[in-house]
């Protein structure tokens, strides 16, 4: 399986991002192999309003299954529903933690967007 977890830097010690569409990176961890791979959030810098889809739609073509964020709006998590992607409530710290209680099944799954 394939997680993506939004960011605040490039490996997993760095911290879980604060918010989805700004997030600096996304870190795409696989589950089976342990391997992972950084991906620039390119969206965030270059759109001011309305990045969340454009960052789903990067993300879907990376051929993820779940991702772990903080929370999203609307746009975004409609895109990621329609996408098949499961999105899940990540916790204030590492993105290791984060993928670690997500492999324990112990973060909540998000199942409406939120608003910050």
């Amino acid at each position: 399986m394939r997680v993506v977890v939004a960011s605040s830097g490039k490996d997993l010690s760095s911290k879980l991002a604060d918010r989805f569409a700004r997030a600096e990176f996304f870190i795409i961890y696989d589950t089976d192999s342990g391997e992972y791979e950084v991906l620039e959030n390119s969206v965030a810098i270059s759109q001011a309003h309305g990045a969340g889809p454009r960052v789903v739609q990067m993300i879907v073509s990376q051929g993820v299954d779940a991702i772990i964020v903080p929370g999203m709006g609307a746009n975004a998590f409609d895109a990621l529903s329609a996408a098949g992607i499961k999105a899940y409530f990540g916790r204030p710290t590492s993105v290791e933690e984060n993928l670690e209680l997500f492999k324990e099944g112990k973060l909540e799954e998000m199942k409406t967007p939120t608003s910050f």
